[in-house]
C-alpha cells in the first residue's frame, strides 16, 4: 500500500503533525487533505508542493498511526520523474553539484597506507569535506592511528539524486561506491555524515556501514586542549531521528570532552529539520529558513550538531553552532561556532584541496598512483 493510501485510510486529522510542520501549515489543514489533493493530481499541476517537504520524519514520530507525509511526497517525486515532470528547473544546481562531487576534481580512493591490507575506509562525505578539510584530515589521521588498515574514499553518497527522485543517477553513484569497496577488498565503510549513513546502510546491504561517532566513543578521544567547561545544546539531524544509539554517542562524546549538555525541547526523535532536508531549500528557501529558525529560537546555548549541512544552515540563520568534530579536533573551536557557511566556490576549493593534501601526504601525486572514479 502506498503512503498516500495509508494516509487516506488512517489519518484522523488530530493535528499533531501540522502544529510542528511549516510545510503542512502552508499547504493543508491535515495530511488527509493533502493526500486527497495528490490523488486529484495537484502534485502534477503544482509539483513544487511535494518538492517542498523536508522528508524529515517528524510527522511519523508524532503521529499515533505512524503516518509519514514525507514518504508520500517522496513517492510523488518519483512519479513526477517517471512522467517527465521532474526534477524541476530549481534542482539543476543540485545535480551539477553532484556531478562535481563525483568528478576527478574531488572523487578519489586511497587504500590504507599503514597496513598491507585495507580493512575499512573512512567516507567523510561531500559536505564535511567542503566545510573543513582540516577536520577530515585530523579525523582520518586519528582513525589510521587507532585502527590500522583504514583507507579513505572521497565522494558523494548520491543523496541529491535520491531525494529528488532521480533513481538512475542515484544508482550510478551507489554502484560506484560498491565497486570502489570491492576493488579495495574491504567490507566496512565508516561514515561521518548522518545522511550518508542513512543512505548507504539501506542501499549497500553487502557492506558493513558504520558511523564515526560511536566508533570514537569506543576507541577514545584524542588528547585535547583543556578549555573552560561549556554548556551545549545538541541539534540532532533528522536522518538520525530513529537512531537513539547514535544520538546518545554524541552526548557521551561532548561529556567526555569535558562539557555539559542541555537538551532542547525538540531533540532526539522530536528534532526539527535544519531546513535542508529533502533538498526542499532548492524549491522554497523561505520555508527552509523558517524551519531552521525553530531550532535557533529554541536554543538558549551554543549548538553542536554532527551534520556539516545542518551546521551550515543553522549558522546561516544566525546560530552559534559547532560540528562535533570542531569540538574534538579543532584547536580554537570557539571561533568556529559563528563561521557562516562557505560559498559554493569556496566549498569546492576545500574539496579539491582535501584531495590534493591526501595525495601529497600519501606521496601519490602522479595520476597513475591513485584511483580516480
Amino acid at each position: 500500500m502506498s503512503e498516500l493510501d495509508k494516509i487516506l485510510e488512517s489519518c484522523t486529522g488530530c493535528g499533531l503533525c501540522v502544529e510542528e510542520c511549516d510545510f503542512l501549515q502552508k499547504y493543508c489543514s491535515s495530511p488527509k487533505e493533502l493526500a486527497e489533493s495528490f490523488r486529484a493530481g495537484k502534485h502534477r499541476t503544482n509539483p513544487e508542493i511535494p518538492y517542498s517537504c523536508n522528508i524529515c520524519g517528524l510527522c511519523e514520530a508524532r503521529c499515533p498511526n505512524e503516518l509519514n507525509i514525507g514518504k508520500m511526497c517522496f513517492e510523488a517525486r518519483h512519479q513526477l520523474v517517471q512522467e517527465g515532470r521532474g526534477p524541476l528547473e530549481q534542482h539543476q544546481p543540485l545535480m551539477k553539484a553532484l556531478d562535481w562531487n563525483e568528478s576527478d576534481a574531488f572523487k578519489a580512493v586511497l587504500p590504507a597506507s599503514s597496513a598491507s591490507t585495507t580493512k575499512r575506509v573512512f567516507f567523510p562525505g561531500c559536505a564535511l569535506s567542503a566545510y573543513s578539510p582540516d577536520l577530515v584530515l585530523k579525523t582520518y589521521d586519528y582513525l589510521q592511528q587507532k585502527l590500522p588498515g583504514t583507507g579513505i574514499l572521497l565522494g558523494c553518497c548520491g543523496a541529491p539524486a535520491y531525494l529528488i527522485g532521480e533513481e538512475s543517477r542515484f544508482q550510478e553513484v551507489i554502484d560506484g561506491i560498491e565497486s570502489n569497496m570491492i576493488g579495495l577488498g574491504c567490507p566496512e565503510i565508516i561514515t561521518a555524515c548522518p545522511y550518508c549513513h542513512y543512505v548507504l546502510k539501506r542501499h549497500l546491504p553487502n557492506l558493513s556501514v558504520t558511523f564515526l561517532y560511536p566508533i570514537l566513543g569506543e576507541i577514545g578521544l584524542p588528547e585535547m586542549i583543556t578549555t573552560e567547561r561549556h554548556t551545549f545544546s545538541i541539534h540532532d539531524p533528522c536522518s538520525t531521528r530513529f537512531e537513539p544509539d547514535i544520538q546518545s554517542s554524541i552526548r557521551k562524546l561532548i561529556q567526555a570532552a569535558g562539557h555539559e549538555v542541555c537538551e532542547l525541547e525538540h531533540s532526539r526523535d522530536s528534532t526539527h529539520c535544519c531546513g535542508l532536508g529533502g533538498m526542499a531549500f532548492a524549491v522554497d528557501s523561505n520555508l527552509s529558513a523558517k524551519k531552521a529558525m525553530r531550532t535557533v529560537i529554541e536554543s538558549k546555548h551554543d549548538l553542536v550538531t554532527y551534520c556539516a549541512s545542518c551546521r551550515g544552515n543553522l549558522a546561516a540563520q544566525g546560530a552559534s553552532v559547532l560540528h562535533i568534530l570542531d569540538l574534538i579536533f579543532g584547536e580554537i573551536w570557539q571561533e568556529k561556532g559563528v563561521a557562516p557557511p562557505a560559498e559554493p566556490s569556496v566549498a569546492q576549493e576545500n574539496q579539491r584541496a582535501l584531495k590534493l593534501r591526501l595525495l601529497e601526504k600519501a606521496k601519490m601525486v602522479g595520476p597513475a598512483m591513485y584511483q580516480n572514479i
